[in-house]
């Protein structure tokens, strides 16, 4: 079992040490953050296992950015409480799923509005988010994932409020979650988390994906590799992403999707992500059974983001 630490009000690194753990014939090497701090295991986690350096600076970074978050849970609530609008997420991916059994061609894409990375930088500066959500929505995707994590990524919560407000379909809010502050703050704004498996302990996910169902909101559980499946097994959570993503050197491989799928439920929607750039992608993913993926960067950098959505959905009008 991952070993947790939590903590809430006092966040300070102390030392990094590394130990080799053999579990389910997995070979795991674990860095081990000795901070301290206080928390109830409902408020604030960190999970040590399995994180590279660029993970672990991305989510200290969250966990003072949530630590210096004005507004309470409680006011959250009360404007959860206000919301009206309500747009099913999971639905909306299972309805173009429906299309694909059809034809056996057509993808329901989540597509994402995304500046930058850590591994690439910012290479969308200038991207019009207002803009770029119509334009998807106009391309046919099923969804819209929108960054939100600042530093790394360059999103932000407003950008997700622009997106939103500028389609009807529904938002997934990508970002590293370490609080169950953010799951309110998600309901209040999105239609979608994202739980990073690899980011949280087994109990912290179960518990996070019940407080979003809770809220209405899906939760889109991401895996990477073995290790990240035996941690979700015994929930069979509907909506999984594979992620192509090494988080470990930033490299992509979509064999990835192909080495996973087979570890998982029949009933579970299973997205692919990271490193998708052509149909031909599409194509080849397609091959493993998944149906739903979901995009980023090439549609971000696209000068005819319409155009190259229709072809990753499989528009017959081409």
């Amino acid at each position: 079992m991952c070993k947790m630490i939590q903590f809430s009000e006092v966040f300070c690194f102390q030392a990094v040490t590394s130990i080799k753990f053999l579990k389910l014939g997995l070979d795991v090497r674990w860095s081990m953050g000795i901070r301290t701090g206080i928390c109830n295991s409902r408020n604030m986690v960190y999970n040590t296992g399995v994180m590279s350096d660029v993970l672990q600076k991305i989510i200290e970074r969250r966990i003072q950015t949530v630590k210096a978050m004005p507004v309470s849970i409680q006011e959250l609530q009360t404007l959860f409480n206000e919301r009206e609008d309500f747009r099913p997420f999971h639905n909306a991916l299972k309805n173009k799923i429906t299309d694909s059994s059809v034809d056996g061609k057509t993808a329901a894409i989540i597509a994402e509005i995304k500046r930058g990375s850590p591994a690439r930088g910012l290479f969308a500066p200038d991207l019009d988010v207002s803009q770029t959500a119509n334009d998807y929505e106009i391309g046919g995707a099923a969804c819209i994932s929108v960054l939100t994590e600042e530093h790394f990524f360059f999103g932000s919560l407003d950008n997700l409020k622009i997106a939103r407000d500028a389609c009807s379909l529904p938002v997934l809010e990508k970002d590293f979650i370490v609080s169950e502050k953010q799951i309110y703050e998600a309901a209040v704004y999105a239609d979608a988390i994202l739980l990073i498996a690899r980011c949280l302990e087994r109990n912290q996910i179960s518990d996070y994906h019940q407080l979003a169902s809770e809220l209405n909101l899906d939760a889109l559980v991401e895996i990477f590799d073995e290790y990240d499946v035996e941690k979700i097994a015994p929930f069979s959570f509907p909506l999984i992403g594979i992620n192509n993503r090494n988080l470990s050197e930033m490299s992509i491989d979509l064999e990835n999707t192909n080495r996973l799928i087979n570890s998982l439920g029949k009933n579970q929607t299973v997205v692919a992500a990271s490193g998708i750039h052509s149909r031909s992608d599409i194509d080849r993913l397609m091959l493993t059974g998944v149906r739903t993926f979901l995009i980023g960067e090439a549609l971000s950098v696209s000068a005819d983001r319409i155009q190259l959505l229709k072809q990753f959905v499989g528009d017959k009008t081409l």
